[in-house]
């Protein structure tokens, strides 16, 4: 099983540098990935969140965690705008972050499916904004059959000059899954 998590973890990490490649090219920040592990980060905060379930395969989850000041500053990389409380505004910023998480969890939905040879359809990215652990548990808890997913995290850097923001994503992973890696 020792092979096969490290697989997984290749896997994750594959996808999640197709990702970061791919906004590099349309973004003045720096995105580079962390780390790939088995441990859920203690760490609340106030967060934006973009989840990702398959629509054809419930045996796995994506999340992607943003400190909501960070995300402010990464419309603002984006946009070019401050985010204001108007609703165009907010569409606007669910969008963008939305859009983010889009291409990252689907660049690894895509590795996986790939290893497993097996058409995954993922449905639509959805945001929910709120403290970090009470979507965790909340998320974690609509999972059938959450006992048999292993959790498994990644850290992406988003950096310039000045700032470094930090992005963290869980991927939930039934174990039938990953010994088929």
């Amino acid at each position: 099983m020792k092979e096969k998590i490290e697989a997984l973890k290749s896997l994750v990490n594959a996808g999640l540098l197709k990702s970061t490649e791919r906004l590099n090219k349309v973004s003045s920040f720096r995105w580079k990935v962390l780390e790939v592990s088995f441990e859920l980060s203690r760490k609340g905060y106030e967060s934006v969140c973009v989840y990702l379930i398959s629509k054809n395969y419930d045996k796995l989850a994506f999340l992607l965690f943003i400190k909501k000041e960070d995300a402010n500053k990464i419309f603002k990389i984006f946009s070019g705008y401050y985010l204001s409380e108007s609703p165009e505004y907010k569409k606007s910023y669910e969008l963008l972050i939305s859009e983010i998480g889009n291409i990252m969890l689907n660049s690894v939905l895509s590795e996986i499916a790939n290893k497993l040879s097996k058409i995954i359809i993922p449905d639509v990215p959805r945001i929910i904004n709120g403290e970090k652990r009470f979507i965790l548990e909340n998320i974690s808890g609509m999972l059938e059959e959450n006992k048999s997913k292993v959790p498994l995290s990644s850290t992406v850097l988003v950096e310039s000059e000045n700032e470094k923001m930090s992005i963290e994503l869980y991927f939930f992973i039934e174990n039938g899954v990953i010994e088929k890696i």
